[in-house]
């Protein structure tokens, strides 16, 4: 297929990633099309290297958090999967998603994206209240698969509902391997010091960028829903929300929604 914008290149993603960190990218691969990249890596996890890293072009089965499928037409966005192994004693990584968003978007600021970054809790980046970005970690034994999507030039029926790159940009990205390179070089940089220093040193600025807190939101879990007012995350990486007795409630997982508030 014609991609006018240029398609994946590994030697320009290599060459963007710094040399201090090129050791730690064990294998990088780029397919055309796939069902899933994080599904490919799960399916390697029990003998793959770590830090193996798999890039796609489309995919058909793209899934996002709670099993909700992430549309991507050929080439418009950086679909990513990184296969990883902590060491053993580094036992709970419950937070590392807060974590990765805040890697992701230092590599986006890098690349000169600086307006109206935000990250969503758990999961996810947005750009001015739009989903420019999905998160997806699993597990597979002592394998951890971290996936990302980014929007970069989303054909229009597809960037109605979400925002990308170009349109925050005002023009079409020609080259989105540069931006592949520093995404991979900030995950293999933050890795290592979430490994050495847990969340706490991506705080500030995840606090930065909180896109729940001080909104009224509605907290969606299997068992109950709550309603009441984000008040951030704590160190753990829970959700804080007070509700309307002031009960703070911590959450570490659960689909949240920001409440519409009649005028």
């Amino acid at each position: 297929m014609d991609l006018s914008f240029g398609p994946l290149n590994a030697e320009k993603i290599l060459n963007t990633v710094e040399p201090i960190h090129q050791p730690r990218l064990a294998k990088l691969e780029i397919l055309e099309e796939i069902g899933s990249t994080n599904q490919y890596l799960l399916d390697h996890a029990k003998t793959g290297p770590s830090g193996w890293a798999c890039l796609a072009e489309q995919q058909t089965a793209g899934r996002g958090r709670l099993g909700r499928p992430w549309v991507s037409a050929y080439g418009s966005s950086i679909l990513c999967s990184l296969l990883w192994r902590f060491p053993k004693e580094l036992t709970d990584v419950s937070s590392l998603s807060i974590a990765v968003g805040v890697m992701l978007a230092h590599g986006l600021k890098k690349f000169g994206t600086t307006e109206g970054i935000q990250l969503k809790w758990p999961n996810d980046i947005l750009c001015f209240g739009r989903k420019l970005a999905g998160i997806l970690l699993e597990r597979r034994g002592e394998a951890i698969v971290i996936g990302f999507g980014l929007n970069v030039c989303l054909p229009r029926p597809l960037a109605a509902e979400r925002i990308d790159l170009s349109e925050m940009a005002g023009r079409p990205l020609l080259e989105r391997s540069d931006l592949a390179g520093l995404l991979l070089n900030e995950l293999l940089r933050g890795l290592l010091m979430y490994q050495t220093e847990g969340l706490a040193v991506f705080m500030d600025t995840w606090r930065e960028h909180d896109f729940l807190a001080g909104k009224e939101v509605t907290v969606h879990m299997p068992e109950k829903v709550l309603l009441g007012m984000a008040q951030g995350i704590n160190e753990q990486g829970e959700l804080l929300v007070l509700d309307q007795t002031r009960i703070l409630h911590r959450f570490c997982y659960g689909d949240v929604s920001v409440r519409q508030l009649l005028p």
